[in-house]
């Protein structure tokens, strides 16, 4: 047994010594294979670092072999001689591209400008240089005419493109002397490289003169090969950066200019920018005037389609590339002299620009390539371009083909882009701040300044000025509205036939040309549609716009003339079908009732009442006003009836209204519609009435009695939400015994609140009523409130409050917040109330709390010793205020105004600006009534602007804050005791 287990450790001690030994030949056969790879990768190393030092060592030998040869050196002038061939430059030209690296050593740029020279001593020799070839050889040979041979053609080629292409990237950025100093970059503005670009790409270069002519399409062709290798680099976006940079630095220049001379240092500097963006504008228009050439060319070649069809797309990239890296630098024509606008008219630019942006597959890749930002500035300089050449004045067959509606759609592709980025609200997507489209959701350009915004709106401003309006509205100006048809004009049919109706409008119809009027309503379509799109985008200017278009001699009654004949049956029926009033947006026809509404709003709030009654200068009562008092309340109430009961009616509802109420108002002050026949809708409130309102004006043959639901009262106390949004906005079309009885009911309505107990000082009312009801929330204040009294020591009255302490409450602190000595309310010269448009802003909580006393007291039934002035009163029930609100408020004012308007004399001899002067504790204060009005002189063309704007200013905007917290406590209030 003992000789077994010493056989077994002997066998162990074997193996174990055998598996050690493994376990080292391996470690080392490890050990030797590292460092074999560490030899390797020594090894490597040490070639890599060779080859790069001897690569170093060689290019740093081809510089200075090249700098010998070439005689160049950091002393090399503009005065340097050539006297080297074209083949030779082309072989240093190769040469330097072997090392030329600027990144490494900057020098490189110094060595491509002397190449550059060397390059256009070929093409424009100096007199040295001319005297020397003259003794030595009888001709110079153009560098570039080497494409011409076979030999060199190729190289040539691929020499010349990097030629140009580093041409243009030194042309468009900073002196590259500055770039490793402290001081600020200096932009590129001239030099060898611009000159050597501006020689090479232009076509008029490439000509060959004599026997050798046919060389010339060789010669283009090898042109086209260059265009279109650099556009293909991105040349057009690299020469629109540079382009945006001197624009900036030459608008910054003329800025200083404006507000002091300039140094002559600056000046020079401001001339060699104009200059520069002259040269890099011919620079880029080049190969556009290069394809036109080949446009032409094949186009007279009929066997050749295929060709054709590829200019042609290479024609569309190009113009393509042109507008949306070019024309987009923002106020790039605020820059031009006429040098530069004759280059745009020399390669037709203007129409190019408005056929492609109006062509919808044309302009929809340009806008896939630019943001909101570059889209407005775009059609700001389209704008500037066209006022440049005149477009108002331009007649139908111009030199430059451009229609005025093919501008028109134009702008208005470029408005509805925009429209993508811009929103009236911050969101998560839109949450960008934006000088003038509020919200923004686009990329942002750091290298654009503000001031290039206010750049941007007197560049559009063109398109609101009077005669650009003129021109736009001219078709509907001149419209011929036969009047021996005005009566059919009438929206009723109950008082005549249908068939004698419908005979009167055919014979209507046969005095006018329908497809004409078909046309005409295509093209103001289209304006309309503009001016909208321009009052949504450019809030802050929507005021300045609608106040031009609303002013603009007869326009707006010639608007509602003009749609009283659209469609097939006329008298406005197209915007009371069915289909038009489930989709009024969808109707292309609904804009021009929209501006109109727009418009129409303003205009007649400026009408005094002998003007619209007596004279009848803007708007015929028969004519106009009776027909349009009944479209509107039919089509209000129409877009209402067919709006989602948990949503808001379309939105040109609220212009329609405003218009509707205003005339509403005019005729409960004066009369001069049928009165209840005109605007009461539903006349029997106990009546049934379809189930869906959407079928009110459907005939009742239509609607049968299984269609028939619950009458309108019932609706109302059933709570059914398009009846309760009929009540609210459309009050008016429900016969006022039936308000009335609403009202009852509203106020009858028994709530199970708790009650309010306040304690009042009789010697406080207003400031002890304030502090206890001011702060409580709408469920709070629906219980009834009970007031107990603390006489002047403090003791509490006895007594328990059945009602008549509470109304002794609202009257006391009626009496004492409505006094003028509490500073809140002031008093006409008729003893009537208004807000105080001098308090101080932080008494309008007071305002807020006082409205939802009034409102209180109403609901209690107390009858208080108070009268509002009229104009208040109107805005308290949501009417519109008029000129003649002024009278009994401010006598003196109404009567300047009304002067004013009728004055026949020049208006300028008044000496009137738009500025209107204040008395405020003292002092006297001008405030501008727009923006610039104190510079800004009354015209007998604006005048009517100026009556608006002060009669608003005096009726809305002095006591707008105000005004609109005592509503909305009187709103609140009201809602609280629902």
């Amino acid at each position: 047994m003992f000789s077994f287990d010493k056989k077994n450790a002997e066998k162990q001690a074997f193996v174990d010594k055998a598996r050690s030994e493994r376990e080292k030949r391996e470690l080392q056969r490890v050990k030797q294979k590292e460092e074999q790879k560490h030899a390797q990768a020594v090894n490597v190393i040490q070639t890599a670092y060779k080859k790069h030092y001897q690569r170093k060592k060689d290019i740093k030998h081809l510089r200075e072999l090249w700098d010998n040869d070439v005689l160049f050196s950091d002393d090399s002038g503009s005065n340097s001689t050539f006297s080297l061939s074209s083949t030779e430059i082309l072989d240093y030209s190769y040469l330097m591209f072997a090392f030329f690296n600027p990144s490494n050593d900057e020098k490189d740029l110094s060595r491509f400008s002397y190449l550059c020279k060397m390059i256009l001593s070929t093409t424009t020799p100096s007199i040295s240089a001319k005297s020397q070839a003259q003794e030595t050889s009888p001709t110079v040979v153009p560098f570039h005419s080497l494409l011409l041979n076979e030999r060199y053609r190729v190289l040539m080629l691929k020499i010349m493109k990097k030629i140009l292409w580093q041409c243009v990237i030194c042309v468009v950025g900073f002196l590259h002397e500055t770039k490793t100093s402290n001081s600020s970059k200096t932009l590129y503005l001239s030099g060898p490289e611009l000159r050597l670009l501006i020689y090479f790409l232009d076509p008029k270069n490439y000509i060959v003169k004599g026997t050798i002519a046919s060389y010339s399409s060789i010669w283009n062709q090898q042109l086209i090969l260059l265009h279109d290798y650099l556009i293909h680099q991105g040349f057009y976006k690299q020469i629109g950066y540079g382009i945006m940079l001197r624009v900036n630095f030459i608008l910054s220049l003329q800025s200083r200019a404006a507000k002091a001379e300039l140094l002559n240092d600056d000046k020079k500097l401001l001339k060699s920018s104009q200059l520069w963006l002259m040269a890099c504008l011919r620079c880029s228009l080049f190969p556009l005037g290069l394809s036109n050439k080949v446009d032409m060319t094949l186009n007279n070649l009929q066997s050749l389609e295929k060709s054709q069809s590829n200019v042609q797309d290479r024609s569309v990239n190009i113009i393509n590339n042109f507008i949306s890296y070019i024309l987009t630098t923002p106020c790039l024509l605020l820059c031009f002299d006429q040098t530069c606008l004759e280059m745009f008219k020399t390669y037709n630019i203007p129409s190019r620009t408005i056929y492609t942006m109006c062509t919808p597959d044309r302009a929809v890749k340009i806008l896939q390539m630019i943001t909101g930002n570059d889209t407005i500035f775009l059609a700001g300089n389209i704008v500037e371009l066209m006022s440049r050449i005149d477009i108002i004045s331009l007649p139908s067959n111009n030199i430059f083909n451009i229609t005025f509606h093919n501008f028109i759609e134009s702008i208005i592709s470029l408005l509805q882009h925009c429209q993508k980025f811009v929103s009236t609200k911050q969101s998560n997507t839109h949450y960008q701040y934006h000088p003038i489209f509020t919200w923004y959701s686009g990329t942002t350009d750091p290298n654009i300044p503000t001031s290039h915004f206010n750049r941007l709106i007197s560049q559009l401003e063109y398109l609101w000025q009077k005669p650009f309006l003129l021109r736009s509205f001219n078709h509907v100006l001149n419209f011929k509205f036969d009047s021996q048809f005005d009566d059919n004009n009438n929206l009723d049919s109950s008082n005549t036939s249908s068939s004698s109706q419908n005979k009167k409008f055919t014979d209507k119809k046969s005095s006018l040309n329908s497809s004409q009027i078909t046309l005409l309503a295509v093209d103001t379509q289209d304006v309309c549609r503009l001016y909208l799109m321009l009052s949504k985008l450019l809030n802050m200017q929507k005021h300045d716009i609608m106040m031009n278009l609303t002013f603009i001699p007869r326009l707006v009654p010639a608007l509602w003339q003009f749609m009283t004949c659209l469609g097939p049956k006329g008298r406005m029926k197209i915007f009371l079908s069915e289909t038009v009033i489930k989709e009024p947006e969808k109707e292309p026809l609904i804009g021009i009732l929209e501006l109109f509404c727009e418009s129409c709003g303003i205009l007649l709030l400026t009408i005094d009442d002998d003007e619209l009654y007596e004279m009848q200068t803007t708007f015929s009562i028969e004519r106009d006003l009776k027909p349009m008092a009944t479209f509107f309340n039919k089509f209000c109430f129409a877009l209402l009836s067919n709006s989602p009961p948990d949503g808001n009616p379309p939105a040109i509802f609220e212009s329609a209204r405003r218009v509707l109420l205003q005339l509403h108002s005019r005729d409960t002050r004066r009369v001069f519609t049928d009165s209840d026949h005109t605007w009461l809708l539903i006349k029997d409130p106990k009546k049934s009435l379809p189930l869906s309102l959407a079928n009110f004006f459907k005939k009742s043959s239509i609607v049968n009695s299984n269609n028939l639901g619950t009458s309108f009262l019932e609706r109302i106390r059933n709570n059914d939400p398009i009846s309760v949004k009929i009540l609210n906005l459309l009050p008016h079309t429900i016969p006022f015994e039936t308000r009335l009885d609403i009202f009852r009911e509203f106020l009858q309505t028994n709530s199970d609140w708790s009650d309010i107990v306040i304690k009042i000082r009789r010697d406080h009312v207003l400031d002890d009523g304030y502090k206890q009801l001011g702060r409580l929330t709408a469920t709070q204040i629906k219980g009834q409130i009970r007031v107990m009294f603390v006489n002047e020591t403090g003791v509490d009255e006895i007594g328990v409050d059945q009602g008549g302490p509470f109304k002794e409450f609202i009257t006391q602190l009626i009496a004492e917040a409505f006094d003028p000595k509490c500073g809140l309310f002031a008093v006409t010269p008729d003893g009537s109330l208004y807000p105080n448009p001098h308090s101080a802003h932080t008494k309008l909580p007071l305002y807020t709390f006082l409205g939802r006393m009034i409102a209180r007291a109403m609901k209690e039934k107390i009858l208080l010793d108070s009268q509002f002035a009229e104009f208040f009163l109107s805005k308290i029930s949501g009417r519109a205020v008029f000129l003649e609100d002024l009278i009994g408020w401010n006598n003196e004012l109404w009567k300047n105004l009304i002067f004013l308007k009728r004055y026949e004399g020049n208006v300028e001899d008044l000496g009137l600006y738009f500025v209107v002067d204040e008395e405020v504790n003292g002092r006297i204060i001008s405030k501008e009534l727009r923006a610039g009005g104190s510079h800004m002189a009354v015209t007998n063309y604006n005048r009517i602007q100026y009556i608006y704007l002060m009669a608003d200013y005096k009726l809305n905007k002095q006591i707008k804050e105000q005004t609109e917290a005592f509503i909305s406590g009187f709103v609140f209030e009201q809602n609280s005791s629902a």
